[in-house]
């Protein structure tokens, strides 16, 4: 005669591995969808002057490569770089920022340097911001 514990104890494990008790596998959702952020900041970061004199007919600026803060009501709210070209993007929420290049841009106080910006209620908003390197 055939033991009935071998159907008993394989159905016991199949429960125990459908429980919402077990640990997470790594493939399952968990919590709520979060919301993908669809507006945000576009646009070109610029530095100068470049040279102490600037001369008519040759560039005064140069795209700005670097890494910024983005403050919200003073707060820390993410971080972003600009590319060599000085082109950027970071998604945001819509309203009021401040965009802070980091203390080791090569600027004059970069700190002292926030530009106020506003994130438009659709889309990414356009900017180009410019920045004093101090060269005289």
């Amino acid at each position: 005669m055939k033991s009935p514990r071998l159907p008993v104890v394989a159905v016991f494990l199949l429960l125990a591995a459908c429980s919402s008790d077990a640990p997470p596998t790594g493939d399952e959702p968990i919590g709520e969808p979060t919301t993908v952020t669809t507006t945000g900041l576009e646009g070109h970061m610029i530095r100068g002057p470049v040279q102490p004199v600037c001369i008519s007919d040759q560039p005064c600026e140069e795209p700005f490569a670097a890494t910024f803060h983005v403050k919200r009501g003073g707060a820390a709210v993410t971080d972003f770089s600009s590319g060599s070209d000085g082109y950027f993007v970071v998604f945001l929420e819509p309203g009021d920022y401040e965009i802070v290049p980091a203390a080791e841009a090569p600027l004059e106080s970069p700190e002292g340097q926030a530009r106020a910006v506003s994130v438009g209620e659709t889309g990414l908003t356009r900017i180009e911001l410019s920045f004093d390197t101090g060269i005289r």
